[in-house]
């Protein structure tokens, strides 16, 4: 059986001398800290069912002993509960079942937004977080208090310091941490699967009542028809029938009131634990991520910040490295670089032919306008030509007139 090695406190700096001892020193170091990244696994989302139906059970049984004496002194409310107990009882149980689920998730939301208050990752500590002082960084989330070590900000920030240890490399960091940022937001939403379930039963059973009612109430008037001598006897049959009806419908109604009462608290709640989440990526990308420093070239910016700050060809560079060998490096730098000058070619060509357009446009351009130009004369030409016509018919035509009227009147006077 292998007995666990206990954990070193400050260790030593090794700045040379045998290999073998410092493999040793840094296995003793990384022991430890995956027993403790055991202790954070809980990601402060999920609660007990056992104990939410224990509470649930517990409230449902109360209600109904309190509304015992107002449905035995004949009051609506207490008749609409104990009248189809069958069924109501049921809805009533999954909704306060839900609503203890709901009481111990804001306790553990409100535990781990009390998280953010704790400085999990001091600068006293040091102001930059590399191999060396890891140890010191898990020595001070030890001594947080319980309740907020087990938080997704708690059990984010274990995670990124394990596997900045074991794979000493800051950009596989930022990796694992935005896959750990998606896991996250599942394992939150999963844990409101058992209260949609039983949103999506209520109304299911407050229909099965209903369904019940009904075909009671459908059998008993069958049988008082049959059995019936006077009408009388029918009419007040009619009316038990109606009644049992009504207390039919009853159970669909409370059915859809409970399940409207569960519905909205929960959206609100899921809406404040996927808050959360972004407040823990947020808290990371600050106060873990930036501060990495794996003692490469880029430092503690070789995450995701890095990119943003123009170190993207030397991350490209070492993940190339680590993925291809040099040979098939070689291969992949040499079709690259035939890539780039096709792709250049094509631009060139792109340019040039943007240009014969322009040309082409320019000379399109200013023939459109000598043509205007031409258009423009011709028009002014053929309206002054039109105006001098008229001119000459207007000066031609009174005389025309007036001499036809003088050689009819001397027609007329001759005669």
């Amino acid at each position: 059986m292998r007995v666990p090695t206990p954990q070193i406190k400050d260790a030593p700096t090794i700045n040379g001398g045998d290999e073998r001892v410092a493999g040793r020193s840094r296995e003793s170091q990384s022991r430890p800290n995956r027993s403790s990244s055991a202790k954070f696994a809980s990601d402060g989302s999920n609660v007990s069912l056992l104990k939410s139906a224990i509470i649930g059970v517990s409230s449902a049984v109360l209600l109904f002993l309190l509304l015992l004496p107002l449905q035995q002194m004949g009051y609506r409310l207490g008749t609409m509960f104990w009248d189809s107990v069958g069924i109501n009882f049921p809805t009533t149980l999954l909704m306060f079942w839900s609503f203890a689920i709901l009481l111990l998730k804001q306790r553990k939301l409100a535990n781990q937004k009390n998280a953010f208050i704790m400085d999990v990752l001091p600068a006293t500590v040091s102001e930059e977080i590399t191999l060396e002082s890891l140890n010191a960084f898990v020595e001070h989330i030890n001594s947080i208090p319980r309740n907020c070590r087990e938080t997704m900000l708690v059990n984010r920030v274990i995670r990124g310091i394990e596997h900045f240890r074991v794979r000493k490399s800051a950009a596989e960091t930022v990796t694992m941490m935005e896959s750990q940022s998606g896991i996250d937001v599942a394992n939150v939403n999963s844990s409101y699967a058992i209260i949609k379930v039983f949103i999506w039963a209520m109304p299911i059973l407050g229909f099965i009542g209903t369904v019940m009612g009904v075909s009671t109430a459908v059998s008993g008037l069958s049988a008082t028809l049959e059995n019936a001598s006077d009408v009388s006897a029918v009419t007040s049959s009619m009316k038990s029938v109606f009644g049992g009806l009504g207390t039919a419908f009853d159970t669909t109604l409370l059915a859809l009131i409970m399940s409207m009462l569960v519905k909205i608290p929960t959206s609100a709640l899921q809406r404040n634990e996927g808050s959360l989440v972004t407040l823990v990526d947020e808290y990371c990308n600050e106060n873990l991520l930036r501060r990495l420093n794996d003692g490469k070239e880029g430092g503690a910016e070789r995450g995701t910040q890095g990119l943003a700050l123009g170190n993207t060809p030397s991350l490209l560079k070492e993940a190339l490295m680590e993925s291809l060998g040099t040979k098939e490096l070689k291969e992949f730098q040499k079709q690259s670089a035939e890539n780039a000058i096709a792709i250049a070619g094509q631009i060139r060509a792109a340019a040039q032919i943007s240009t014969e357009m322009q040309n082409n446009l320019s000379t399109l351009t200013a023939t459109m306008a000598g043509l205007t130009k031409q258009a423009s004369e011709t028009t002014n030409v053929l309206k002054a030509q039109l105006e001098q016509h008229r001119q000459e018919v207007v000066a031609h035509q009174p005389k025309r007139r007036k001499g036809w009227f003088s050689r009819s009147g001397s027609r007329r006077k001759r005669r």
